[in-house]
């Protein structure tokens, strides 16, 4: 199927009968009536889709997520909410139970949806790595920077949830703290452990993704273990580099990051 509707071209009374990847993909019920709601996209964005069916329980099992699949369905702008795709027909079911759709070579790149400018991030923030005056502690912090960092997306929902999102969140971070320090010229603040703190507070959310076809899905880790632990295992592969003042001040950065949502509230030295 040569893709000719995009997210971009659909507005309220579109007729869509063309490919997009599957991000997300759930069983969900209004008045008893049970739906798929997807998050679909291709390389100009992001739509919600419900589709309506009495075979919906059983189609939503079979979905692959980050594989690309036909997709029927009308814009639709409700009353009071944001556009998205919907359907009562059968036919979107039946698009959906044929299975994902195989790609020729190259055109995974139409349905790839990501803001992030994945190679002007990681130069940017190698760079911001490289200030560090602390030759062990720029050492600590590039060793971590793990190859997945620069396109993992930093969350499945609300924020960055985009290939290269972690490293844009991650980059947008330090650019803030560093920000907010130049206000405060006369208190005393460690640059370098600013740097090194913003750069690694969500690192452990390199292991809670996997890649799968054009997308990343949520792990078990994601799950069950959450990228605060994982960070703080993670980065005591390489703490032999570090003194123990550093490792604690890093190890409570990355454990207090939610604030005061958090199991750990950020402290002060």
């Amino acid at each position: 199927m040569k893709k000719s509707v995009y997210v971009k071209d659909i507005t309220n009374g579109t007729a869509v009968d063309d490919a997009f990847m599957i991000k997300r993909a759930d069983l969900r019920a209004k008045r008893g009536e049970q739906y798929i709601h997807l998050t679909i996209a291709d390389k100009t964005g992001v739509l919600e889709a419900k589709l309506y069916g009495e075979e919906a329980p059983t189609v939503v099992r079979g979905i692959q997520t980050g594989r690309v699949y036909r997709i029927v369905g009308t814009g639709k702008v409700p009353q009071g909410g944001s556009l998205l795709l919907q359907s009562e027909s059968p036919e979107s079911l039946e698009a959906l139970l044929a299975g994902p759709m195989p790609l020729a070579a190259g055109e995974d790149v139409e349905y790839i949806y990501t803001p992030a400018k994945i190679a002007e991030n990681a130069a940017e923030l190698q760079k911001l790595v490289a200030s560090i005056q602390n030759q062990n502690l720029r050492i600590f912090v590039a060793c971590c920077l793990d190859s997945r960092f620069y396109e993992c997306p930093a969350a499945i929902r609300r924020h960055h949830e985009y290939i290269g999102g972690l490293c844009e969140h991650t980059l947008e971070t330090v650019k803030i703290a560093l920000a907010i320090m130049d206000t405060m010229p006369r208190t005393k603040i460690n640059r370098d452990m600013v740097i090194a703190g913003c750069v690694l507070h969500d690192i452990g959310k390199i292991f809670c993704f996997d890649k799968v076809g054009q997308s990343y899905v949520p792990n078990d880790t994601y799950n069950l273990i959450e990228h605060i632990t994982m960070g703080i295992m993670y980065i005591d592969e390489y703490t032999s580099l570090l003194t123990d003042s550093q490792i604690l001040q890093i190890r409570h950065i990355i454990q207090s990051h939610h604030g005061i949502y958090g199991d750990v509230v950020p402290l002060t030295a």
